[in-house]
């Protein structure tokens, strides 16, 4: 075959393919079809290993909160000091949580996108051994942790990713996310860090008016701080969080937020803050509501929350830490605290 030929048959394949298409989306148009969406695209990492989530329609002014079940990729421990996230524009909140029970038997686990709350019950020991590794993210970000510290995933561990989304679209949206755990470099980890959540429930703001919430929190043993953040929805105008002594004094900000969608993230090195056990956080959570009804602590975009966020790490590197308030967890803290008067 001459180099003619072999130039004339690519061009008459690439024309092939190009008719092909123009073909498939005229055929779509008249039919009222949507062609295919291009795939998500996110650059793998050139250390680690990428995921993603299955894709999954939120119809128009509507919510939805995807889970599902996966086994990732690595055969050795790994220690993650950087994640980095793309997710469909819009998103509320992304989360890779990871189980840490014993049964591992894919059987008694769930196929495919289930729609549950924090996938809470999904899975054995319904949500008592899942620890949050990665969780409140949205759109595309990319963080590091600080020199020395990662986040532990266990070999070939079980995850699940979980994408929270509502469409105040009139047309449908495809709920997607990519994902990319990048790895430490080997022996330069000290500390491995766990995810922290505390906040009140006790939330209720008027139709058409405005309310704050102030909460505290102590912890029973000592804590270093890693990063710290918030979390509101959309009504929410602001969230200042303290450190405390045991009796309640202020001891200094720790960080401050007035955008609920772009809250601040804080990020603390090695040994630079810390609680000590008896010490806490008080935080304040404040909210302007437009609408023409009370608005009360939930899941939904439509609900409110008040959360203080982030990532700490115990003196003792291994150890499940609790504290009062807290719900059983795998692995970090979920721990709620009463409004104050």
């Amino acid at each position: 075959m001459t180099d003619s030929t072999r130039r004339d048959r690519g061009r008459s394949g690439r024309r092939h393919v190009l008719i092909r298409t123009a073909v498939i989306g005229v055929a779509c148009l008249a039919l009222g079809v949507r062609a295919p969406a291009a795939r998500m695209h996110l650059h793998k990492p050139a250390r680690g290993f990428q995921m993603r989530i299955t894709p999954f329609t939120i119809p128009p002014n509507g919510d939805r909160e995807g889970c599902e079940f996966a086994v990732a990729p690595n055969k050795k421990a790994m220690d993650v000091s950087a994640f980095e996230l793309k997710a469909t524009p819009g998103t509320h909140h992304f989360v890779v949580w990871e189980y840490l029970g014993d049964d591992r038997n894919p059987a008694d686990f769930w196929q495919g996108i289930a729609f549950v709350r924090g996938c809470t019950g999904l899975g054995p020991q319904n949500g008592a051994n899942n620890a949050d590794l990665f969780g409140m993210l949205s759109g595309h970000v990319k963080f590091h942790m600080p020199k020395g510290i990662a986040v532990r995933l266990r070999p070939h561990a079980i995850v699940y990713p979980n994408l929270h989304f509502h469409n105040y679209s009139t047309e449908p949206v495809s709920g997607e996310a990519v994902f990319n755990f990048i790895p430490a470099r080997k022996g330069t980890i000290r500390h491995h860090a766990q995810a922290f959540t505390v906040g009140s429930l006790q939330i209720d703001v008027p139709a058409h008016g405005t309310a704050t919430l102030t909460g505290e929190w102590h912890t029973n043993t000592p804590l270093n701080f890693v990063q710290v953040s918030t979390h509101q929805h959309r009504r929410g105008t602001g969230v200042t969080v303290d450190k405390v002594d045991a009796g309640g004094n202020d001891m200094g900000e720790v960080v401050s937020t007035t955008d609920w969608e772009h809250p601040t993230v804080r990020w603390f090195a090695e040994g630079t803050s810390r609680l000590n056990a008896g010490e806490g956080l008080r935080f304040t959570c404040a909210w302007n509501n437009p609408d023409d009804h009370a608005v009360h602590f939930g899941p939904t975009s439509e609900d409110e929350m008040c959360f203080v966020t982030g990532y700490f790490y115990p003196d003792d590197d291994d150890a499940v830490v609790k504290g009062p308030g807290c719900l059983p967890q795998g692995a970090g803290l979920l721990c709620f605290a009463p409004k104050q008067p």
